[in-house]
């Protein structure tokens, strides 16, 4: 079973598990008894505050529902939050799918939809339910007020349940998708919000208590939570400039050269063509398109007078020439966000039968994600000019690839380049809009 196939198993089952449990304990949930001006003012709450989410990363993001859904669980019977927190989770997945379709007129994935749907509404239920569960066993909750510092240490041990059980769920399906470790993930990915996650239960804390007595308060404790999230906003954003200007800085590995200008953004648009005919999820097609930005960012350590040569390479300065994807392995792994795509940056001139390098992967054994680049990148060097050769014609490079399929190239990632990029020019080779796997 492919990496790709093995997340998707895993987020539709955690998706029917949850269902099944909510069947399984559906005589226990009708049997709770019902506030429904606390049930209104926690759904109106948790809606408004998930119209608003923060990306964290190309396949993760938060919102200061999180707040909201922790003042549930605190304030209702266990079953009832968890079902209450799911469902809402689930319909604002399914909203956003339905206007982003809308918005880009699409044919909807509606198998990748259905299993969003699903994975993201059942990890939200489990991780309200291990909280609850946790609440219940220290027998905590709001409307029983806290009677001392134990209850505070089962406070915290349910806010660090559910927030464990939340995010570690979404790391393991992007850890099943890429091969990666779940726990790494999970680190690299938190390190950054962990302040502000903290915050926002607190938030929810003093909701809850706050709704004993008044039911309407929990609308309230959104303006404490917005003041978290803008925080939590600036993190990402600076962040998020960091990665721009990442990626103006392989723009000018490009310019140093005038025969690779532009190369970079040639081969994302080519490599997210490519990998949207592999069937690849959105977060997959994410990770390509970002390591396709910065595939070359290493040359930027290689000296002018071998980049910039106005002919072919000597033997040794084809070795210094062939450092390059460890050099950019090298920078990008001090930016947590480029953590995903660290392994294509390396792997990017590595070939199918094993005669590429920096390593001589074979590369049938490399992840389907990571063969997309080299035939993006060889597509795109075929068809611009150097100093000392033209550039081939299109259709000259599509016979090239095709005579490469199952040498250098994977057979299976020429055949979806040759299906969607044979009968078009470069310029008119668009990236359709991009999906994004919430948290």
């Amino acid at each position: 079973m492919s990496p790709r196939r093995r997340s998707e198993t895993f987020r539709l089952a955690v998706g029917l598990a949850a269902t099944g449990t909510l069947a399984v304990a559906g005589g226990r949930l009708a049997g709770e008894p019902v506030d429904w001006w606390l049930l209104v003012s926690l759904a109106v709450t948790a809606i408004l505050a998930l119209e608003f989410p923060l990306h964290i990363n190309i396949s993760a993001k938060v919102s200061v529902a999180t707040a909201v859904f922790f003042a549930a669980v605190l304030l209702l019977p266990v079953w009832q939050a968890a079902a209450i927190v799911g469902g809402l989770q689930a319909v604002d997945i399914g909203l956003a799918a339905f206007r982003k379709v809308r918005a880009t007129r699409e044919k909807p994935p509606l198998r990748a939809i259905g299993i969003n749907i699903v994975f993201n509404g059942g990890q939200a239920y489990f991780a309200a339910l291990a909280a609850g569960a946790v609440l219940a066993a220290g027998h905590v909750s709001a409307r029983g007020g806290l009677t001392g510092p134990q209850d505070v240490l089962v406070l915290v041990a349910a806010a660090v349940s559910m927030y464990w059980v939340n995010v570690f769920m979404v790391a393991i399906a992007v850890a099943l998708a890429t091969a990666r470790s779940p726990l790494a993930l999970f680190f690299e990915t938190q390190r950054l919000v962990y302040v502000q996650f903290a915050s926002l239960y607190l938030v929810g804390v003093l909701a809850a208590f706050g709704a004993v007595r008044w039911p309407w308060i929990p609308v309230f404790s959104i303006i404490p939570g917005v003041l978290v999230y803008h925080s939590l906003k600036q993190r990402i954003e600076l962040r998020q400039d960091a990665m721009r200007a990442m990626e103006r800085m392989a723009d000018e590995v490009d310019r140093r050269d005038p025969y690779t200008f532009q190369h970079s953004q040639r081969v994302a648009i080519y490599a997210h063509a490519i990998s949207r005919k592999l069937g690849l999820t959105a977060a997959e097609i994410d990770v390509v398109e970002l390591a396709a930005k910065v595939h070359d960012i290493g040359k930027i350590r290689i000296p002018d007078s071998i980049l910039l040569k106005p002919a072919k390479l000597t033997a040794g300065e084809r070795r210094v020439m062939e450092t390059h994807p460890r050099l950019g392995f090298d920078i990008l792994r001090q930016f947590s966000e480029y953590a995903k795509v660290l392994d294509l940056v390396l792997s990017h001139h590595e070939r199918y039968d094993g005669l590429g390098y920096p390593n001589g992967t074979v590369g049938r054994r490399l992840l389907l994600i990571a063969q997309v680049i080299p035939v993006a990148d060889s597509l795109d060097a075929m068809t611009s000019a150097r100093a000392y050769r033209a550039a081939k014609s299109w259709e000259s490079a599509m016979d090239e690839l095709r005579r490469g399929a199952g040498t250098q190239w994977n057979p299976q990632v020429v055949d979806a380049a040759l299906a969607v990029l044979a009968q078009e020019e470069r310029a008119e080779a668009r990236p359709p809009a991009q999906a994004v796997v919430t948290a």
